[in-house]
């Protein structure tokens, strides 16, 4: 029997129903963890340092640093884990 790790994955996004909403979805799935929750990119560019994430699921549009500057701050860190850059749309 092998024992898998579950993935590790952390949210950055500005709105707390999605996060919420997003975290409720990957938690139905014992192969991946939610370990941690921004909601800037500061915050985000911080957890993911303390934390190293197998996903960083980032959301493109937020006040402050935006999400391409999110982005670019999280490439100049030594993550051994991948960025999936989300954006959404309105009706």
């Amino acid at each position: 029997m092998t024992t898998e790790t579950a993935a590790t994955i952390l949210l950055i996004d500005d709105h707390p129903m999605l996060r919420n909403g997003v975290k409720q979805l990957i938690g139905m799935d014992a192969r991946l963890q939610v370990i941690a929750e921004a909601s800037n990119g500061e915050q985000g560019v911080t957890l993911a340092e303390q934390h190293d994430p197998d996903l960083i699921l980032l959301d493109l549009n937020m006040p402050g640093i935006n999400g391409l500057e999110t982005l670019d701050r999280l490439r100049q860190t030594d993550l051994s884990g991948r960025v999936v850059v989300v954006q959404r749309v309105q009706p």
